[in-house]
């Protein structure tokens, strides 16, 4: 990992979202950051916002919620991360009621790093195949 942005953006997956270490988001989240997330009609602003948005995600897979960094690389003040989340459905999701079925979603975030801290991300992830592997959108065949 050879610059910040990666160091980053390594660390939000793995440390903040990945073990819900919210301490961590002090040393690595701007209190200003900006999310641009596919679940959220409008961009996601402010460390408190993004914390309670994360969290509530996370509450919906309270047992085994795992986040692995597959990829991590970038130049600059930017870096891509390619992730994987993996736990199974046992708690409300956004209004949406444990199904208790195991879900592995793919992601791809793009972070933007000010001062050691990420100040933006910009996340494409799978949300349709995990909305299917749920049960709250029908799949096809």
């Amino acid at each position: 990992m050879s610059n910040d942005a990666v160091t980053a953006g390594t660390r939000f997956f793995t440390d903040v979202l990945g073990k819900g270490d919210w301490s961590a988001a002090d040393e690595i989240i701007g209190d200003d950051i900006v999310m641009h997330h596919p679940a959220s009609p409008v961009p996601i602003n402010g460390r408190e916002a993004v914390q309670g948005m994360l969290s509530a995600f996370r509450a919906g897979f309270p047992g085994d919620f795992q986040m692995t960094v597959e990829d991590a690389f970038g130049t600059g003040d930017k870096a891509v991360v390619r992730w994987r989340m993996q736990g199974t459905h046992t708690s409300d999701l956004f209004g949406i009621p444990a199904s208790n079925k195991a879900v592995d979603v793919n992601g791809i975030s793009i972070v933007k790093v000010a001062g050691g801290k990420i100040v933006e991300d910009w996340v494409s992830e799978d949300t349709m195949g995990l909305m299917q592997q749920i049960g709250a959108v029908p799949t096809h065949g």
